[in-house]
């Protein structure tokens, strides 16, 4: 290998290196905070994924913290990091800027697809972790599982090298409760984005300890499923269309909860906007609501164009 080519590898790996040392430093100034409130969080995504398997600090770069709390929790955390002089951003949910280099941390409540049950489920089945003498809690191995994979599918909508890497290191290090998957993945409607995900996956490392009877099992019953999994395969890739997960997190709904949903992203709760909008929101909430509108419309005509741009070039590429 060039000198000039290891040099450029050094490198990256200090910068990334430098980087997360902050973000483990401040990520323990802010779990600090919660413990003494007695406030309990996981730690999901990326923070997750690198604390878990990575171990050397450099080797993949965080941009941000995400936590999932209990949502009766949110008031008494707004009030302990604003006092620590932390800031609110604007965002779709809780997030706040730590104080001096502006870290963010992403809060959530649920993940999109939980019902009550498995919300619930999810925080029972957690898992301890040490990390630098303070236990943390991070998701079961099945559960991170199914995160991953919908998030990249349908969240992002883009099956990336770095997605790759990560579930490699999950199924090579981890015990998967394949019967725990199969079952969560009917229970929260994400049978094929799952098996979409899962089987891209194994086509590009064959290796990997992904059984044959778990792709069975999700294999696409009925006309929906057969025409979700055939527009995954042509929407999702690589290179992702932006503002496709809107749509697909819509598709995957399960039965009865689309139009609730949908219902909700046109006229959403004062608490939503407030967080998605910050002041303007309460100054003039009915303009608010309008331009939010307005915006969404135009998103939608700009997304069926990219739609039917991917769609008319897969055609293109597909054999006569």
């Amino acid at each position: 290998m060039l000198s000039s080519t290891l040099d450029d590898l050094a490198d990256a790996y200090s910068r990334v290196s430098a980087g997360n040392a902050v973000v483990f430093e401040q990520f323990h100034a802010f779990a600090t905070l919660l413990e003494r409130a007695q406030i309990p969080f996981l730690v999901i995504k990326g923070m997750d994924v690198l604390i878990r398997f990575y171990g050397i600090r450099g080797t993949r770069p965080l941009s941000d913290v995400d936590l999932l709390v209990h949502e009766t929790d949110l008031v008494a955390i707004d009030k302990i990091l604003t006092e620590a002089g932390y800031t609110g951003q604007i965002d779709g949910n809780p997030c706040y800027a730590s104080p001096g280099n502006s870290l963010a941390f992403d809060i959530v409540t649920t993940l999109w697809y939980l019902d009550e049950q498995g919300l619930a489920e999810l925080w029972a089945n957690a898992r301890p972790h040490v990390l630098h003498a303070r236990t943390i809690s991070l998701l079961a191995a099945d559960d991170l599982l199914i995160h991953l994979t919908a998030y990249a599918v349908i969240h992002r909508s883009a099956l990336t090298p770095a997605w790759e890497q990560d579930m490699r290191l999950l199924l090579m290090r981890e015990s998967i409760d394949w019967t725990a998957v199969t079952r969560k993945a009917r229970q929260y409607s994400l049978s094929i984005p799952l098996l979409y995900g899962l089987t891209h996956l194994r086509h590009r490392i064959p290796a990997l300890p992904i059984p044959d009877a778990f792709l069975q099992a999700m294999t696409p019953v009925g006309c929906f499923e057969n025409s979700l999994y055939r527009l995954l395969q042509r929407l999702v890739t690589d290179q992702p269309i932006p503002e496709l997960g809107h749509l697909l997190i819509w598709l995957t709904r399960p039965t009865g909860k689309k139009w609730p949903w949908l219902y909700q992203t046109f006229f959403p709760s004062k608490t939503f906007l407030g967080y998605r909008y910050g002041a303007a929101a309460t100054r003039a909430p009915l303009v608010t609501r309008c331009r939010r509108l307005i915006g969404l419309v135009w998103a939608m005509l700009i997304l069926a164009t990219r739609m039917v741009r991917r769609l008319l070039q897969w055609l293109l590429r597909a054999p006569a």
